[in-house]
């Protein structure tokens, strides 16, 4: 014979089922937070990526300015006050990425020696970049007339 009446529910198993919102979040933020400080343990006892870093950011950072110097019809120029008073967002931490290593500019522009300028049309004068760590040193040259970008 069945029992009479609608069956009864255990209200604890109904709300230990699983993780509030909340919860999740909190473990999203310290596994963030643990991201972070292995990302930047890594960067510190690793040679060489700090600067591996810098050059990536770098070749982006020109790229982008060239972009930039195409779609506005402007010149754009990058130097080494651009790194002194870096943006928010990706284009300030990939300013802060290039920052970390030492930097030498060598511009072809007369009027501008310390600076990469990039002109309305994408062409460029041309510069060398240095880019050093410790013993370690790339050289990243921007070529003249086309503005291309590349390791030396």
């Amino acid at each position: 014979m069945s029992p009479a009446g609608p069956p009864i529910r255990d209200p604890i198993s109904r709300h230990g089922a699983g993780f509030t919102l909340v919860e999740m979040l909190v473990v999203l933020v310290i596994l963030g937070i643990l991201g972070t400080a292995l990302a930047v343990g890594i960067q510190n006892r690793l040679p060489g990526l700090r600067l591996s870093a810098a050059v990536a950011a770098l070749e982006d950072e020109l790229r982008g300015r060239q972009v930039e110097a195409m779609v506005t019809g402007q010149p754009v120029a990058f130097s080494l006050a651009d790194l002194r008073n870096p943006r928010a967002g990706a284009a300030g931490r990939r300013l802060r990425r290039i920052a970390a290593v030492d930097l030498a500019i060598a511009g072809a522009d007369p009027y501008q020696p310390e600076a990469v300028i990039f002109l309305p049309g994408g062409w460029s004068p041309g510069a060398r970049i240095r880019l050093s760590e410790g013993a370690r040193a790339v050289t990243l040259r921007v070529d003249w007339p086309l503005g291309t970008v590349h390791l030396d």
